[in-house]
């Protein structure tokens, strides 16, 4: 007797579903062009989906047939093929169409041979439909081929036919990114959908100890390598082994982070970049109240306190007053692998959707990652109505990702906004986003003071003897951040100009009356009461917005916009 192979958790699933009577057509997609595990109790090897597939099929059906639009039918042997022809040839001659020797390759030809023989009842037959998105690609109905169109219906007329429903038959199509594909395809509700993750822990340790390693030194035990490749498939691992291999240089913590960062930034073709700062809380003037609260969420994610990590956090406030390099900051101090959204957005119909399907994956796989959103205003703007619903797909996506449960304390989203009130109000709620912390511009001297200090530590600047920045940190009342920073940039320039290295008191003098701050005082002003307004503690505000009501926040703002007209909306 033949003994049952070990199924990894998504096989059972697609097997268990099947054997139920759920479903005939299935769809699976994910990490769908990685190995697999095929365990046969006595021997285990890694091969590809479709190997695995085609195994696995083997072991109940006659005919076994796998396709793709470039290879066309593909067959385990030609005993297999035989087979198929003498099916789909007999359906034909019924239909009074002629019979063929050659299959064809475009999908809409191939398609009816698929039909015929999945909905035999007389057959035990599985099929393997790969690369289903170059079949059926997502987009418009009114800008879709005919052939696209034929491809479309035959598809769903599949998923509930009579007679693929009461056969023995499966199909399986198969694809990595579900927003790759029509949307009509992907609701069938007749369709079932099973993800294939990215290998977990146990699956890396286990790769690992079979893999040859002749030649490839560790600087860590394999259990370590296993927790440290987190997000990489088992093709990408092997291909790190095979480069120490050929390198003759070791693993490494370093090469392993070199390695991963590289391949996630491909694998994400420039939607996120990895941000290693080189700053920590020390770095950053000023913001009190901030640094203290950020510290203890740093502590608990260290600790592994998952329970005391917020969902997400906001950072609202006016532009210049430090939310990127606060952001920064706590991401060295937490220990998390930080990754920041790029432009994600596209012009093409679902593409944008499937970039953020791919970000979020890939975030998930990582785990202990800092998700930066910058000027979240902009590119999840909950009032754009000309880009066809995606807007809304976008924040619909997020919102579904940030509410699981399962990533408190793996993940934490960090957005940034001056302007919260072009947000979604849902997206911004208490489960999603816990804590809001607003950002201000300097109190006071002795703030502005600190924060001069802590710019000339950042940009390794010093003062001359007898030097002091407290007349400067007492002329520049109403300077963000940004604005402070750009008078010690200037000052340095005049220094340079007279080949000194160190700023004198007439450099900082000179640039106090040259440099203009913002003339904006409007615009500002509305910012910072809509970051007074958005604070999830009153702890975290100046004293001079922390006596005032909720009344009194809102009067503020309504008589703003009015002041500001359409520059508000």
């Amino acid at each position: 007797m033949t003994q049952e192979p070990v199924l990894p958790n998504w096989a059972k699933e697609l097997r268990n579903r099947y054997l139920s009577g759920e479903a005939s057509m299935f769809l699976v997609h994910g990490n769908v062009r990685d190995l697999v595990c095929w365990d046969h109790g006595d021997t285990a090897t890694y091969v590809s989906v479709r190997t695995f597939l085609e195994r696995f099929l083997q072991r109940s059906k006659e005919i076994v047939v796998y396709y793709n639009c470039s290879e066309g039918f593909k067959f385990v042997d030609r005993a297999h093929r035989t087979r198929f022809l003498r099916v789909v040839n007999a359906r034909r001659v019924l239909d009074g169409l002629p019979e063929i020797d050659e299959l064809p390759r475009p999908p809409a030809e191939a398609l009816p041979l698929v039909e015929a023989l999945a909905t035999d009842p007389a057959q035990r037959v599985g099929i393997v439909l790969d690369y289903v998105e170059t079949i059926v690609p997502n987009g418009d109905l009114a800008f879709m081929g005919e052939a696209d169109k034929s491809n479309l219906v035959a598809l769903q007329r599949f998923a509930s036919d009579p007679g693929l429903l009461a056969s023995d038959n499966l199909l399986i199509l198969l694809s990595e990114n579900l927003a790759d594909l029509h949307r009509r395809v992907v609701s069938n509700p007749q369709l079932a959908s099973v993800h294939l993750p990215l290998p977990d822990e146990g699956e890396r340790l286990a790769f690992l100890r079979a893999m040859p390693r002749r030649g490839v030194t560790l600087e860590m035990t394999e259990e370590v390598l296993a927790a440290v490749t987190a997000g990489l498939s088992l093709i990408q691992i092997r291909g790190l082994l095979r480069q120490a291999q050929q390198s003759g240089e070791p693993v490494t913590f370093q090469a392993v982070s070199r390695r991963k960062k590289a391949i996630i930034e491909q694998e994400c073709h420039g939607l996120v970049e990895f941000v290693e700062p080189g700053h920590d809380f020390s770095h950053v003037g000023g913001c009190e109240r901030i640094k203290e609260d950020l510290m203890q969420m740093a502590s608990a994610i260290r600790k592994g306190q998952r329970n005391r990590v917020p969902m997400g956090v906001i950072f609202v406030g006016p532009m210049g007053t430090g939310k990127t390099y606060v952001a920064e900051a706590f991401a060295r101090e937490s220990g998390l692998t930080c990754l920041k959204f790029k432009n994600f957005r596209e012009k093409w119909v679902g593409s944008t959707e499937g970039n953020l399907e791919r970000i979020l994956h890939v975030v998930h796989a990582l785990g202990y990652v800092l998700l930066i959103i910058d000027e979240a205003d902009r590119s999840l703007s909950a009032s754009s109505e000309s880009d066809g619903g995606t807007s809304g797909r976008v924040v619909a996506r997020l919102k579904e990702f940030m509410s699981d449960t399962s990533h408190r304390g793996r993940v934490v989203t960090l957005m940034m906004t001056n302007r919260p009130d072009k947000l979604d109000t849902d997206l911004k709620r208490p489960g999603r986003f816990d804590v809001k912390i607003p950002f201000f511009f300097p109190d006071n001297a002795e703030e502005r003071r600190s924060i001069l200090e802590a710019l000339l530590r950042r940009n390794r600047t010093d003062l001359e003897p007898g030097t002091s920045l407290d007349r400067l940190a007492a002329a520049t009342a109403g300077y963000s951040s940004a604005e402070l920073e750009a008078l010690l940039l200037a000052a340095g320039r005049l220094s340079s100009g007279r080949e000194r290295e160190a700023l004198s008191q007439d450099d900082l003098d000179a640039a106090l009356a040259d440099v203009i701050p913002s003339r904006d005082t409007r615009m500002l002003e509305y910012m910072e009461m809509l970051a007074v307004f958005e604070a999830s503690a009153r702890r975290m505000l100046p004293e001079r917005h922390a006596v005032l009501s909720t009344e009194e926040v809102q009067s503020r703002l309504d008589a703003l916009r009015a002041r500001l007209g359409p520059r508000a909306r």
